[in-house]
């Protein structure tokens, strides 16, 4: 069966600078994570696009090519970023799921309570997305994470939150993901915004 390929799309982007890096290396294993969008031809391509690559200064990113063409953006003819792909309902179930709530329990027993193999989830995961399914399922706690904190909520919460199980662990998979510390984004949200008052004599 052939599905919207908005189902079968991770929940969240990974960083920028890794997407940078990937669309520039034409990395297959990034293909189905993210679309890229260039500002100056309005076009959308895959990550593996043959196509000359713009500068990363005209390029926006988007979860999946539906939400490319909502902003505006047309397919590429080269590397035909909206040819369907059938995506299996457990993987649908258990993306839906992830986006829901990305700190919920998804071991191996949990899979298996699903009624799904965990060999099977393994497999397709690296076949469809060049990652596992528990790689998909750190980024989208990190991104989950990243968003709490530039809203100002306090790191234990987060980490809680998160499903991450200790701060050290939380704190370098935070950092090498956005080259920055939990700490300094947290800060950020704090700092107070500049308020500029006209004189109005």
């Amino acid at each position: 069966m052939s599905l919207d390929r908005t189902a079968c799309a991770p929940p969240n982007l990974p960083a920028r600078s890794e997407m940078e890096r990937a669309y520039l290396a034409r990395d297959a294993a990034y293909d189905g994570l993210f679309v890229t969008a260039v500002l100056t031809t309005r076009i959308f391509c895959r990550p593996t696009c043959p196509a000359r690559k713009p500068f990363p200064r005209n390029v926006v990113f988007f979860r999946t090519p539906q939400e490319a063409q909502h902003a505006g953006y047309r397919a590429c003819k080269r590397c035909r970023p909206l040819e369907e792909s059938d995506c299996p309902g457990w993987a649908v179930g258990l993306l839906a799921d992830l986006e829901r709530a990305p700190g919920g329990r998804f071991g191996d027993a949990e899979l298996r309570a699903r009624g799904t193999d965990p060999t099977t989830v393994r497999r397709y995961f690296v076949r469809v997305y060049g990652a596992t399914f528990h790689a998909l399922l750190r980024a989208a706690r990190l991104a989950q994470a990243h968003r709490r904190l530039r809203a100002g909520t306090p790191i234990d919460t987060v980490i809680l939150e998160s499903g991450f199980g200790s701060y050290s662990g939380f704190r370098s998979a935070f950092t090498r993901a956005y080259g920055q510390t939990p700490g300094a984004v947290l800060a950020r949200a704090y700092r107070p915004q500049e308020v500029v008052v006209e004189n109005p004599v």
